[in-house]
């Protein structure tokens, strides 16, 4: 992503939407530098959402102005696109369930055996 520019998540879109209205619908709002829409691999349509890269205020300006704009009968979710879970994140906030992990018959907990 360039410097001073913003990735904007653009959701709820109709599954027969395209990169080009997406991108027409932002231009409005400055020069979009990306448009990515994620297609669906069995059907090779829209999966609903898409990611716009527009100039740092331009993108602010723009999520505040189209997060829950109806456009093409849907109404937009649009935000700051946030970086994608590494699952380290998930791994991390495991909760532990006072099992033993160790060697054994796996029973739980009762390590006064």
């Amino acid at each position: 992503m360039e410097k001073g520019s913003t990735k904007l998540y653009v959701g709820n879109l109709s599954f027969d939407e395209d990169t080009e209205s997406v991108r027409s619908l932002f231009n409005g709002y400055g020069d979009v530098m990306d448009c990515y829409m994620p297609l669906d691999r069995d059907t090779g349509r829209s999966r609903g959402f898409a990611f716009v890269t527009l100039d740092a205020d331009a993108a602010m300006r723009a999520a505040d102005e189209t997060d829950g704009y109806e456009w093409n009968g849907r109404v937009l979710r649009v935000n700051e696109a946030q970086p994608k879970n590494t699952g380290e994140e998930v791994q991390s906030a495991e909760v532990d369930f006072g099992y033993d992990d160790g060697p054994g018959d796996g029973d739980w907990g009762d390590d006064d055996e």
